[in-house]
């Protein structure tokens, strides 16, 4: 396996930085409520407000799309996919599981990847065909298989009511932040995930990540998973999962 880049060694200094910045917010938090009912905090904008100026002179040409600050069209250097703190519930009432996700795109595809899990000081790097990193060192590619009883996987209550009368293997876990579970599946904590009702910026980040390690990104229907086709500002209303390989699982 390579080395990180230098491109993606800038990227590490920029995330872990928005890190700083967000427990630096939790000093003197405020929280107000969004339309849609869900958290914000004056740390989301201060780490979005770090960021966009940050990344787009990081790679010329690009744009931002951000949680807080908006969509815009993709730039013809790429697209910088941000969610600057991903599990805000959780940063908010004093949690550890939360973290930064930042991703480029080009071209309908991802190249670089980082995820900054503060409280946990562990930052995930990862570049197109180079590989994936966890503080720096390479991490091991997914075993592939089934997943056993015994193992963990992330989803949530919503895919029970949506698919009651499916058997989904392995222990159901719930972190909260979609950068734990991501991250934890590609350590191996847990065993997969499956996601449903994220936008692109919220899950860029960890499916690079793992695809760099093996894992298997798709719909949980066998359909490929396709960057280009949630590229709007919509939420993925199907059930797709990061699995190991050859898991032998589908809804």
């Amino acid at each position: 396996m390579n080395s990180i880049s230098p491109l993606l060694s800038e990227l590490d200094r920029i995330t872990r930085r928005a890190g700083a910045i967000a427990l630096d917010a939790r000093k003197s938090l405020v929280r107000e409520l969004k339309k849609d009912g869900s958290i914000v905090t004056n740390g989301d904008r201060a780490v979005e407000e770090y960021l966009r100026p940050e990344l787009t002179a990081l790679k010329s040409g690009s744009t931002v799309w951000g949680e807080e600050f908006g969509y815009e069209e993709e730039g013809a250097g790429g697209w910088w996919l941000v969610d600057p703190i991903d599990g805000t519930t959780n940063f908010a009432f004093g949690g550890p599981y939360w973290g930064v996700s930042i991703a480029l795109a080009v071209e309908d595809r991802l190249k670089l990847a980082s995820i900054y899990l503060p409280a946990l000081d562990e930052m995930y790097l990862a570049e197109l065909g180079q590989g994936s990193y966890l503080n720096g060192a390479p991490l091991t590619a997914i075993k592939p298989g089934p997943v056993k009883d015994e193992e963990i996987v992330s989803y949530c209550e919503r895919l029970i009511r949506r698919y009651p009368n499916t058997s989904i293997p392995g222990r159901m876990r719930c972190s909260g932040a979609f950068v734990v579970d991501g991250t934890f599946t590609a350590t191996q904590r847990f065993r997969g995930l499956i996601g449903m009702g994220e936008k692109l910026y919220d899950v860029a980040a960890s499916i690079l990540i793992n695809q760099e390690l093996g894992a298997d990104v798709r719909y949980a229907s066998g359909d490929a998973f396709l960057i280009a086709d949630i590229k709007k500002d919509t939420k993925i209303d199907a059930p797709w999962l990061i699995f190991p390989k050859n898991s032998g699982f589908f809804i």
